[in-house]
């Protein structure tokens, strides 16, 4: 059977087709040549989107306070506002100069009593306790010893830590000191910044796109609003339980428990570890397998009470999502990106569930279409 022959049409197709294969690989090729130059712009992006990022999150958080304040009469904007940053600013210190004075007496307690005490288990009690035997752990003793093994690495890691905490301390305090002014511009034209983003849209794409961003803003601002609430809950509850149990150092560990819970799954791990230690090492206080327990119970607690009473947005998404996740923009944006991979990713599903519903009703007008002919 003859073969018909390729249209202009097929040709032309098959031409830009192989054109864009092209430059995509030309455009790798160069990017290839010139990793110094992306690395250097890649740095440059993540150090301006961070602060954007920062108040355009914390903004979520806020911006509903300022519009119910408007609704109760109290404008115009700037009043609301101000009221807002006030609050806001007032709770801060009054959480400081409440809290700060009795950190700063735990520490110092630890210092004074508790350090020397866990030192010693490291450098004596653990050697009656080794699990493989007292003659494994001299062997280990004496390699270490000799071959100067913890001096070698402390040398080689702090020069690396200074460096690295010099090159981000700048980023950091930028950063820092960007966000409160970021914050007030954006909360104060609020509405306006929505507007001259839209103008730059095409008409034919306004409509959906003000849909995305108003699902995107619901969802997001929810589940920050939500998990801010969480921490201090199941912080509170941590430092109530730890006092109450007798743990010595409950409000730091409660703290730990509070801010560490911002993390999804791994900051329960994480809470856990040093309350744990500690109660293991320290000769008073209540045993390592009553302080796991009551980690154990405050997670029980977070996911069947606190979870479901305070979360007005649960994201429904596979826990192996949010550890990919976490794993993905943590190793992009470091600590920032793994306290905010869970709205990030928040954010990658309302885009997916939108365009899915978008196509889903374009199928089913194509089909009223085609049975109405």
């Amino acid at each position: 059977m003859k073969r018909k022959p390729i249209s202009d049409e097929q040709l032309n197709r098959i031409i830009k087709y192989l054109a864009i294969v092209l430059l995509g690989l030309a455009v790798l090729f160069m990017a290839t040549q010139f990793s110094s130059l992306w690395t250097w712009i890649i740095s440059a992006i993540k150090a301006a989107i961070v602060p954007i990022a920062l108040a355009y999150l914390i903004a979520l958080i806020v911006f509903p306070l300022i519009k119910y304040l408007e609704k109760k009469g109290i404008g115009p904007r700037a009043l609301s506002l101000a009221l807002v940053m006030i609050l806001s600013i007032g709770i801060v210190i009054f959480i400081f100069v409440l809290v700060m004075p009795l950190v700063v007496r735990e520490i110092a307690n630890f210092f004074s009593y508790d350090f020397q005490t866990i030192s010693d288990y490291f450098t004596i009690d653990l050697r009656d306790e080794f699990i493989l035997g007292t003659d494994i752990y001299d062997q280990i003793y004496d390699y270490v010893q000799s071959t100067n093994l913890i001096g070698n690495f402390l040398n080689s890691i702090i020069p690396s830590m200074i460096a690295y905490l010099s090159s981000v301390a700048l980023p950091i305090f930028t950063s820092v000191a960007l966000v409160p002014m970021l914050l007030i511009y954006y909360l104060k034209d609020y509405e306006l910044i929505g507007d001259r983003l839209r103008n730059i849209i095409p008409e034919s794409q306004e409509k959906r796109v003000v849909e995305l961003s108003g699902r995107l803003n619901q969802t997001v601002g929810a589940y920050l609003r939500g998990q801010l609430l969480l921490m201090v809950a199941i912080g509170l509850a941590a430092t109530i339980t730890y006092k109450l149990i007798g743990m010595k150092y409950f409000l730091i560990f409660g703290i730990i428990v509070g801010v560490t819970n911002i993390i999804p799954y791994f900051g329960s791990i994480l809470a856990a570890i040093p309350p744990i230690l500690y109660a293991f090492i320290a000769d008073s206080g209540p045993g390592p397998l009553l302080v796991l327990a009551v980690n154990f119970g405050l997670q029980m607690v977070e996911g069947n009470i606190f979870q479901p009473l305070i979360m007005s947005y649960k994201l429904k998404m596979h826990p192996i999502i949010i550890m990919v996740s976490i794993l993905f923009f943590g190793s992009l944006f470091g600590t920032i990106g793994v306290v905010f991979a869970s709205p990030i990713a928040a954010s990658i599903k309302v885009f997916y569930q939108y365009f899915k519903e978008e196509k889903e009703k374009k199928k089913m007008m194509d089909k009223a279409q085609g049975m109405a002919t």
